[in-house]
């Protein structure tokens, strides 16, 4: 029988609660232009299981967010400026957290005046110190065939603005696709400054210049100097007869000095009776 470790990850990225975990704030985010000192200091707390004690360790790791607007763990950032993993430190670093109890971690950032313009980053891992034993069945029969070991470990990503940063979009194009299942939304989003940008916004079905619907565009990260493909299927259930529509897009974001910048496009949308 064989042993094999597993480790089962959670990114928080606006998630709330996993693996009789909690995490309070699920991401930090730092404008190091407002800190007097070289240094900052935040925290986090972790609410564990409500049943039994358990014993977490803090560490920080590096991340990229990809052009698919999903967070890249790299073990080596090779000197990465713009990797803070290495000034971070926690306290305490390792802990136990009593049933239905919570432990606040104080996290450290040193030497932010260092730090090059735009954004830096760095991902805080809390993991569990004592694996769990799983047994795994045999694929065809009967008895075990492994023994995983599965370890939780979750992820609050720490972002830090410095110097002169900019949190700047634009939409390439936005257009309508016909897919298999239905009419969707496409457009790609560039984020051309030298920090993320954090979207929302909105649909609008319009005819006539009546507004017939709206319903939320889904939000997400676009990494500095970098794009997104965002596709999202159209709402067409109050649509009530075939014809010609306008679908609005209402793109929304905030800049570097917290403004809200919105971009506005149109696309026609025609509606058939096959839809």
């Amino acid at each position: 029988m064989k042993k094999i470790l597993g480790l089962l990850i959670a990114l928080f990225i606006g998630i709330p609660a996993f693996a009789s975990i909690t995490v309070s704030p699920t991401r930090i985010e730092i404008n190091a232009n407002k800190i007097k000192n070289n240094y900052v200091t935040t925290a986090v707390e972790i609410k564990g299981d409500e049943t039994k004690a358990i014993r977490y360790r803090a560490y920080p790791g590096y991340f990229k967010i990809s052009d698919k607007g999903e967070m890249i763990m790299i073990d080596n950032s090779n000197g990465d400026v713009h990797d803070i993993s290495g000034k971070i430190r926690f306290v305490p670093s390792e802990f136990t957290v009593p049933p239905g109890k919570s432990q606040k971690v104080r996290v450290n950032i040193a030497n932010i005046k260092t730090l090059p313009d735009g954004e830096s980053r760095a991902i805080l891992y809390l993991e569990d110190v004592n694996a769990k034993e799983l047994s795994v069945p045999y694929s065809g029969g009967s008895g075990i065939g492994a023994q995983l070991l599965l370890k939780t470990r979750v992820g609050v990503p720490v972002y830090v603005d410095k110097g002169n940063f900019k949190k700047t979009a634009d939409i390439e194009y936005f257009k309508i696709t016909k897919e298999p299942d239905g009419l969707y939304t496409e457009m790609k989003i560039l984020s051309t400054g030298n920090s993320k940008i954090r979207y929302s916004g909105m649909f609008q079905i319009v005819q006539d210049k009546k507004l017939i619907c709206e319903y939320p565009l889904d939000g997400k990260v676009v990494g500095d100097n970098n794009s997104y493909i965002a596709k999202q299927k159209i709402e067409t259930a109050k649509i009530k007869g075939a014809g010609e529509y306008t679908i609005r897009l209402v793109f929304s974001y905030f800049d570097e000095k917290g403004n809200r910048k919105n971009i506005k496009k149109d696309a026609v949308l025609n509606i058939t009776n096959q839809i």
